[in-house]
């Protein structure tokens, strides 16, 4: 370790903000399964009154509720990737202040996959999820095969980054301390 003291230097502000990022990684992916979930009849507490105050038809009403979960799960993408960008950003400059090598690495790869997801992949997979969300589903339209393979590949990325992050985080963790 070189001179400088401190929580920059040892790594507890990095640490700190590697658990920031990785706790809000998680949430997010509760989020995004959690919208869909509470939108089926079965989830909903009040599901008979709420599908009566929606005057559509059988499938139709889940439909427009799943319509909505979609739209609002573009609008925390959306944010969450700029959080992520952000983050990835902020921790990257942090182990670039530390002899890391390895972690330096790791985190240059995560902030690239957090800049490829806020400008290319999730604004394509809200283009394409918005040109299908009414589209029906059989046959499937090639529109809608495209969205899946995007969508896997987000996820992909994701729990790509978010392991790269808790690798680095667990390798400051096993670090031994300064007195």
């Amino acid at each position: 370790m070189t001179g400088r003291r401190g929580a920059l230097a040892d790594g507890r502000l990095l640490l700190f903000a590697l658990g920031v990022w990785c706790a809000l990684s998680f949430a997010m992916g509760f989020v995004a399964t959690g919208n869909f979930h509470v939108v089926e009849p079965a989830a909903l507490r009040n599901s008979t009154e709420i599908y009566a105050a929606i005057p559509l038809e059988g499938d139709a009403r889940r439909m427009a509720l799943r319509y909505v979960a979609s739209e609002l799960n573009r609008f925390f993408f959306a944010r969450y990737d700029l959080a992520n960008v952000a983050l990835a950003a902020l921790c990257t400059w942090l182990v670039f202040l530390l002899p890391r090598r390895k972690s330096q690495i790791a985190l240059v790869a995560c902030l690239l996959v957090a800049l490829a997801s806020a400008f290319w992949l999730t604004p394509t997979i809200v283009e394409l999820g918005r040109q299908i969300d009414f589209m029906p589903r059989d046959p499937k339209p090639p529109e809608v095969v495209r969205f899946y393979e995007l969508h896997g590949v987000s996820i992909s990325l994701g729990l790509l980054q978010l392991a790269l992050a808790l690798g680095v985080a667990i390798g400051l963790l096993r670090e031994p301390r300064e007195a």
